[in-house]
């Protein structure tokens, strides 16, 4: 059940409705009728869907390590170290030394584009390899799969690395199927450790939290270490700008804005930053609820446009790019690591539109291209063979060992 996408949904948006009701930030509007019931709503349609797409997901179990090419991880490491190479910068370096600047580092265009999104399909492929591996290959395919998370760590992307992360545990949880109480225990733990490094590492980033988030007396006496308030506000404050904006927002339905609409929300941001130009538009920015809290769920730009059809426009999107990706992997080679990558997207939604960011959407769109280049380079490996026989056939002296007959 852990492993079905629809599901996901569900624990997803109700865990951040759970967590809400803590109260813990003084920043936060009270959910409204309108919100609970769409979020209720949805639950009841992702419920049906999941039933109904059950048989399918349990058949994404089965798995062949190995299939990615080896060269791959040598061009990524020569792709890494020409990125650095450009930028003249180590971003984790400049933290250290307190002079970074979050979003300064340039990359080479396109490539470090190609390099991020790569990586975290990568990672998740070669973590599924090592996995299902029973040979002696299995530690080899765990190093290869650190090099892009070193990769991360040394840019200063914790969400890619997040991500990267969060697409490890359900790998984990579509091989071993069911959870028993020690496995159960042991993912909470790591959960748990996880979140306190999170915020840690927000620590020395950004600062404390106190003035980010404001937490309430509540949060203060509940005994839970502040270092776990940066989890609750990352998880939570999506969901309190997205409320925000449905009580501060007063969309007006517009046939022209349909156009930037869908450019906008339906569309990977790679392509719709280049519609947009066209439209005389550019993608519109949520209402927050304090300075630096800017992400507002995958619904609440939505609602900037057409309200609450806007918003269940996008739902509707959503599960049908679910259900059409679904059908895709169902025989792919490549299906339990595209699943994995499936629900990471889904679960991030808490926090953004995924559909609309490059980040995570090229991320899905890899695996489904890694076979057309293994069925080339079989194809090429067969044209070789067949050529080798042809010219053994023609000249049987080709072979130094073998005698003319």
């Amino acid at each position: 059940m852990l492993k079905n996408p629809f599901v996901i949904y569900i624990l997803a948006f109700g865990g951040v409705l759970a967590l809400y009701q803590l109260g813990w930030s003084q920043l936060y509007p009270s959910l409204s009728l309108g919100v609970l019931i769409f979020f209720g709503l949805t639950f009841l349609v992702a419920a049906a869907l999941g039933t109904a797409v059950l048989h399918d997901v349990k058949c994404i179990r089965d798995y062949q390590p190995g299939q990615i090419p080896t060269y791959i991880v040598l061009l990524l490491v020569c792709v890494y170290t020409a990125d650095f190479a450009y930028a003249h910068e180590l971003p984790l370096a400049s933290l250290m030394a307190g002079t970074y600047k979050y979003g300064s580092f340039p990359g080479i265009p396109t490539v470090h584009v190609f390099a991020v999104t790569f990586s975290g399909a990568f990672a998740t492929i070669r973590f599924a390899d090592f996995l299902y591996e029973r040979g002696g290959r299995r530690w080899r395919y765990l190093f290869e799969t650190l090099i892009p998370l070193t990769y991360f760590a040394l840019l200063n992307y914790r969400g890619s690395f997040v991500l990267a992360l969060m697409s490890w545990g359900f790998i984990y949880i579509i091989r071993r199927g069911r959870l028993g109480p020690v496995r159960f225990l042991s993912v909470v733990t790591l959960a748990m450790l996880s979140l306190f490094l999170f915020g840690a590492f927000g620590d020395v980033r950004t600062g404390g939290i106190e003035k980010l988030g404001k937490p309430t007396r509540s949060f203060a006496e509940s005994g839970v270490p502040r270092t776990y308030f940066w989890g609750y506000i990352y998880f939570t404050s999506p969901l309190a700008n997205f409320q925000y904006t449905v009580d501060t927002a007063d969309p007006e339905f517009k046939l022209k804005d349909s156009l930037e609409f869908v450019a906008a929300e339906l569309l990977p941001d790679f392509i719709s930053n280049r519609i947009l130009p066209l439209l005389g538009a550019e993608r519109r920015a949520t209402p927050e609820v304090g300075p630096g809290l800017n992400v507002a769920t995958i619904y609440a730009r939505s609602y900037l446009y057409f309200g609450w059809i806007g918003v269940f426009a996008m739902f509707y999107w959503f599960i049908a790019c679910i259900l059409l990706y679904l059908r895709i992997i169902l025989k792919s080679a490549y299906g339990v690591p595209s699943l994995a990558l499936l629900n990471t997207l889904i679960f991030f939604c808490t926090f953004d539109n995924m559909i609309a960011q490059t980040l995570l959407g090229l991320q899905l769109i890899w695996p489904l291209l890694l076979p057309l280049l293994s069925r080339r380079l079989s194809s090429q490996a067969w044209k070789d063979r067949t050529a080798v026989s042809i010219r053994t056939d023609l000249h049987p002296g080709y072979f130094p060992s073998q005698k003319p007959v």
